[in-house]
């Protein structure tokens, strides 16, 4: 949230172009004009004022908490809710995705996977390898913008696509990826979605939010009787995501799990931005890696069939497709 600050009075430049305060009286034949008094009650009150946003804005930067953004979306419509059901789980893994930063420490994949396990048994989802009637997949790690990656005349990135889709409804991604096409006279509308000159209100946050990197977590539910043919029906899915500065990596995916877990199977017309406190540090019991294979291996799930769905889900939430995947 930005803050408006007001400063009263003439505005001079400080050192190297940086805004600097109010200009001091200016002399005038040799001798300085004082202020009258309605100035300086002017100038009282935007001194207050200002003092009131670093505070605020202050008060922002230092907080614990943590910006959630979450998207939640049905693949089939219902109008309702997916209530909570039998499950087997498999995990896509981590994703660096976009420019490369140091000092980023990802959390172990069964601290992912106990938190998941945790997260969806409180919501009364049950891990079963015998008749599930979910499949959950799950992708977590962290997405930047990739100034790598080769642009494409008139066309969008793929980097650029996902970030959007992270942050954006199926609805509010298509018609911002619209307007970046329009204005580029690029070609590839899609012409189920509008397509506006100007982005106003919740696309143009989308497009704000898009250009932060974001640490984030996916979770995709899809119906497990189609699964035993082969085929991928998609239930529900669910997005979460925080801005990179929110924290150490291996607290706040957890952290993304536990907050984003009451919008598993929900379908919301609009992002939902929340503020979480991070969550105590899973441990590891060090049998959740192991309760999801037994469920897989007794799920009779084609093995090929789900590692081709996970490869093709990661590819499209990294913006990297083919061998240059990001690992």
């Amino acid at each position: 949230m930005g803050y408006l600050c007001v400063y009263a009075g003439n505005h001079t430049p400080g050192p190297e172009g940086n805004p600097g305060g109010p200009s001091p009286p200016s002399p005038v034949g040799g001798r300085t004009i004082p202020m009258n008094p309605s100035s300086l009650r002017l100038f009282g009150f935007g001194a207050l004022l200002a003092a009131a946003c670093v505070t605020r804005a202050a008060a922002g930067v230092f907080s614990d908490n943590i910006e959630m953004l979450v998207v939640a979306e049905h693949g089939v419509s219902t109008g309702a809710a997916a209530a909570p059901a039998p499950f087997v789980a498999f995990d896509g893994g981590y994703i660096e995705a976009g420019d490369s930063v140091a000092g980023d420490t990802p959390p172990a994949p069964d601290t992912v996977t106990r938190s998941l396990l945790d997260a969806l048994a409180a919501r009364g989802f049950q891990l079963t390898g015998n008749s599930p009637a979910i499949v959950i997949t799950t992708h977590w790690g962290v997405l930047r913008t990739d100034h790598r990656e080769i642009r494409i005349p008139y066309a969008l990135k793929p980097n650029l696509t996902a970030r959007i889709e992270l942050v954006g409804t199926t609805r509010m991604a298509d018609e911002v990826e619209n307007h970046l096409l329009l204005n580029r006279r690029g070609s590839g509308l899609n012409d189920s979605a509008s397509a506006p000159r100007l982005l106003v209100g919740a696309e143009e946050t989308v497009l704000e939010s898009a250009r932060q990197p974001r640490y984030f977590v996916i979770v995709s539910a899809y119906d497990y009787k189609a699964m035993l043919g082969n085929q991928a029906r998609l239930l529900w899915r669910t997005k979460v995501s925080a801005r990179d500065v929110s924290g150490a990596m291996d607290s706040v995916i957890p952290t993304l799990i536990a907050g984003g877990a009451r919008f598993f199977g929900q379908d919301l017309d609009q992002v939902q931005d929340l503020e979480l406190s991070p969550s105590s540090p899973v441990q590891p019991a060090g049998a959740a890696l192991g309760e999801i294979r037994a469920a897989q291996q007794s799920s009779g799930i084609n093995s090929a069939f789900i590692q081709g769905l996970l490869r093709a889900e990661r590819e499209k939430y990294s913006g990297v497709g083919g061998d240059g995947a990001s690992t």
